[in-house]
Order: structure tokens, then C-alpha cells, then sequence
């Protein structure tokens, strides 16, 4: 394929990604602004979503116990059990490692969502530290898809998946 050719295929799938973007309700957003674009009912799954993945993000081998509570405290079903079941293993890694990850949301969309679940995109840089980083840190690129239902009106995440 010629260069020119790349040039157009590689446009044509940026015009096509801003596309789907904006069909599924992407909202560029800081640290605690949610798009004024959203529906409330987006805004209400976006907040949860954004919370979880903070909490699913955030790693400090210092004091581990209750990042991993409150990664409990917004998850449900078999992402709840599966998570609990890893606590010994999270805590003797981070611990082990001397890892920390502060992260912060920098995206996210909101996609299928009716009355008790939805689907979310979440965009997320993360700055890690641990025995290999050395003590300035790296930046990670998170990009996650978070399955959340409503129990007793609360947003929960049922299913979280790192996506490319």
C-alpha cells in the first residue's frame, strides 16, 4: 500500500473511532466533572463508573486494606467474589513489590444503558511506581470497559475488563 493510501485508511478510522465516540456519549473529563451532555441517569452510571475505576486503579503497598474495601464497596456478583478471593495475593504483591499507582480518569463513555444495567468506557492514566520504575514512576495507559448493574439504586460493577 502506498503512502497516500495509508494516509486515507489511517483518516478514514479516525473519522470512524470520533464517530463511535460520540454515538456511544463520550465525555472528556477532569477529576470530578462529568459532561453537562449526559443524561442524569448517565451522569449517575458515569460517576459510578469513574469511582470504580479509581478505586480498581489505585494501589499503595503501604496501607492496602482499604483500596481494596472500597473496590468491593462498587463491585458486585462474580466480579466482587473473584476480587475478594485475590485480596491475600493484591496486598502480598503491592507489599512485595513496594508498589503504589495513582491514576486519574481522563475519558469515559457511556454506552448501552437501559433501567438496571449499562456498559461504560473509561480512559485512564495511571502513574506507577515500584522496585522497577525507580522513584520517579512510569505512566500507564488504562483503558477499561466497566458492566454495571443497579441494586437497591446504586450502581455496582458487575464485570470490568482491561480493553485495547
Amino acid at each position: 500500500m502506498g503512502e497516500r493510501a495509508r494516509r486515507w485508511v489511517t483518516g478514514g478510522l479516525a473519522v470512524v473511532l470520533v464517530a463511535l465516540l460520540v454515538a456511544i456519549g463520550l465525555a472528556v473529563t477532569g477529576e470530578d466533572d462529568v459532561d453537562a451532555a449526559l443524561t442524569t441517569a448517565q451522569q449517575d452510571v458515569a460517576g459510578a463508573a469513574r469511582a470504580e475505576a479509581l478505586a480498581f486503579l489505585t494501589v499503595d503497598h503501604r496501607d492496602m486494606d482499604p483500596l481494596v474495601d472500597a473496590v468491593l464497596d462498587g463491585a458486585t456478583g462474580d466480579f466482587a467474589e473473584q476480587y475478594a478471593s485475590q485480596r491475600r495475593t493484591l496486598t502480598s504483591e503491592a507489599v512485595r513489590t513496594r508498589a503504589t499507582s495513582t491514576p486519574e480518569v481522563v475519558a469515559l463513555g457511556v454506552g448501552d444503558q437501559d433501567d438496571d444495567s449499562a456498559t461504560v468506557l473509561v480512559a485512564a492514566n495511571s502513574t506507577v511506581t515500584n522496585e522497577g520504575t525507580g522513584a520517579e514512576g512510569q505512566v500507564r495507559y488504562y483503558r477499561l470497559r466497566l458492566r454495571l448493574v443497579r441494586e437497591d439504586d446504586r450502581w455496582l460493577t458487575s464485570d470490568l475488563q482491561f480493553v485495547r
